[in-house]
């Protein structure tokens, strides 16, 4: 067979769509409208509560701009005047800002609470923590708090409020099977008001990652803790921390007004306000922009096209783009009846162009991906191979695997039945309906039939987590998450990310591996191990890569100062500011 590059007009897909094949027997097609995506945490996207970054209930949906964007905040008994005011839109509410669950957005968390480090261009730094040692068996971490920094209600930062703080993460950590670092912190010890020593049961690689994650290890005040000192199962008492901004005002599934946080230990933003809209569809974001209600639209969901960003910059909008850390990619399962043989894995894999994805689905705004990690992840970009799209390839594994095509049929059977797969996706993934269409064509012309599915998040991530799939669309978590907090959840059992995993044939061993990367301090062993482990994913074909993540932003002409680098899991928005 001949390699033949796929083209699929705009005009097809939309065709297409009225025929997209149902998930099995008596499930409904999915012709269900997209709403917009939870994360994470873990995730958790989201981003979830159990171990995904963001995963948080979609906001009510209808919200009209209008009416919206006008401040009424006070400051000082004056009121704030409306060039002081930042407008943002967001397609959620925020949530009360607990620090230490996922249930709000991570940017905003990111606004509220610091860090005692912080993840800047791939790098980890120093934040509320100026400065650390680490023991030479790497058991022992010795911080050493910034002097003089405040909460937002004035009351300072100590290294006990510090512990306190993890502690209460540590105490409920059954919810964080993501962060390796909860498990080894044996004891803290506070010699002095701003020195934190943290022992542990064994080195712990992901440490200083896990520390920089917008939540669950973010230090908030004294005042944000309840009566019964568990901020995680009890709630947030006031969202009290030593970030940029402060909640000034909040109203549930309308807006959420913060302030320039005046005890700030950094450079403070040129902005005394940011005023966060919910405005869940898309449109009416492109129609509030037009209209001047907001200022400036951050997409970290995916939700504006190529399309719309281009028609926005030429109607004199400025607009930002940056490459992002997060990975779309199909996980495929490897204990399934069908994708359980690597042979059928190892086909889709060769019969995935994702340079159509990245072109058809994007307009080129994301990169194709080449790995389940972003190639900013250097660990993770030794020792693997790489599939590209050879159909006649695919063709030839699956004819190998007893997959035959017979005259006049589409799609190939074996034993009497048809070779087809259910691919899985989230309601809130923006485009997954878009990326299946791409794909179902793509796998047709090698004779197998794609089912796509659509699930609420609950039902996605039950299936999900039991096995009930045949591939699983989703995109990693990228940014501090990567790649130990993933390689702990994989390793898991029972994780979501371990049922993927479940029928490789060394998954025994290629979890004892992945524990012992996550306590390796050998440099070269460590990348022995990543060695292993992405070798063991390519050739059992257990993730076939489509995209990488762009984090897209259109404002107002008059506003300058912004910079993307940050990543979804941010809004940059501190250093923005009125041109003069």
């Amino acid at each position: 067979m001949k390699k033949r590059k796929m083209k699929m007009t705009a005009a097809l897909l939309a065709a297409a769509a009225l025929l997209v094949s149902g998930c099995g027997a008596g499930q409904t097609k999915t012709d269900a409208a997209v709403d917009r995506q939870v994360e994470a945490s873990l995730s958790a996207y989201g981003q979830e509560a159990a171990n995904v970054p963001e995963d948080e209930q979609q906001a009510a949906n209808g919200q009209e701009a209008a009416g919206q964007s006008e401040v009424h905040a006070e400051a000082g008994g004056q009121e704030a005047a409306q060039e002081d005011v930042l407008v943002l839109a967001y397609p959620k509410d925020l949530g009360d800002m607990n620090p230490h669950i996922m249930a709000s957005p991570m940017y905003a968390q990111d606004w509220v609470y610091d860090g005692l480090t912080a993840l800047v261009n791939g790098e980890i730094v120093p934040e509320l923590a100026e400065s650390w040692e680490i023991s030479g068996d790497g058991k022992q971490y010795s911080f050493h708090l910034r002097e003089g920094v405040k909460f937002s209600d004035g009351s300072d930062l100590t290294a006990d409020l510090v512990r306190k703080n993890i502690q209460d993460v540590i105490d409920n950590k059954d919810g964080y099977t993501f962060l390796q670092c909860l498990e080894e912190i044996e004891s803290m010890d506070v010699p002095d008001k701003t020195t934190l020593v943290m022992h542990l049961a064994h080195p712990c690689n992901s440490l200083l990652s896990d520390l920089s994650f917008n939540r669950p290890l973010v230090i908030a005040g004294e005042a944000a803790f309840p009566e019964s000192g568990n901020i995680y199962q009890d709630g947030v008492k006031k969202p009290i921390g030593t970030g940029m901004w402060t909640v000034e005002e909040y109203v549930q599934d309308q807006y959420t007004l913060f302030a320039r946080n005046p005890y700030y230990w950094g450079e403070k933003p040129a902005f005394s306000y940011v005023r966060v809209e919910v405005i869940p569809e898309i449109e009416t974001v492109v129609n509030a922009l037009k209209a001047g209600e907001i200022d400036m639209y951050i997409d970290v969901n995916d939700g504006l096209s190529a399309d719309v960003y281009r028609e926005l910059e030429g109607l004199g909008f400025s607009v930002d783009m940056a490459e992002g850390t997060q990975v779309t990619s199909l996980s495929l399962n490897t204990a399934g009846e069908i994708l359980g043989d690597v042979s059928v894995r190892q086909a889709l894999s060769w019969a995935t162009d994702n340079t159509v994805i990245s072109e058809m689905v994007y307009g080129g705004l994301q990169k194709p991906a080449s790995s389940y990690f972003a190639d900013s992840i250097s660990l993770a970009q030794t020792g693997a191979g790489r599939y590209n799209y050879q159909p006649e390839k695919a063709v030839w594994l699956l004819e190998e695997a007893g997959w035959k095509l017979e005259e006049g049929r589409d799609y190939r059977t074996k034993n009497g039945a048809e070779l087809e797969v259910d691919m899985l996706y989230d309601t809130v993934f923006k485009n997954g309906k878009t990326i299946g269409l791409v794909l179902q064509e793509q796998y047709k012309n090698v004779g197998v039939k794609l089912n796509i599915c659509e699930e609420d998040s609950q039902i996605f991530r039950k299936k999900w987590k039991e096995g009930d799939f045949g591939m699983i669309l989703y995109s990693s978590w990228g940014g501090s998450y990567e790649p130990f907090a993933t390689l702990a959840a994989m390793r898991t059992n029972g994780d979501k990310f371990s049922t993927v995993q479940k029928g490789m044939e060394n998954k025994e061993e290629l979890d004892q591996v992945m524990n012992h990367a996550l306590r390796e301090t050998d440099e070269e062993k460590l990348r022995e191990d990543f060695a292993y482990i992405m070798d063991s994913f390519f050739e059992q074909a257990v993730y076939i890569p489509l995209t990488v993540s762009s984090t897209l932003a259109v404002y107002n002409s008059s506003l300058e100062g912004l910079d993307l680098e940050g990543g979804k899991d941010v809004m940059p928005v501190g250093s923005v500011k009125r041109k003069q």
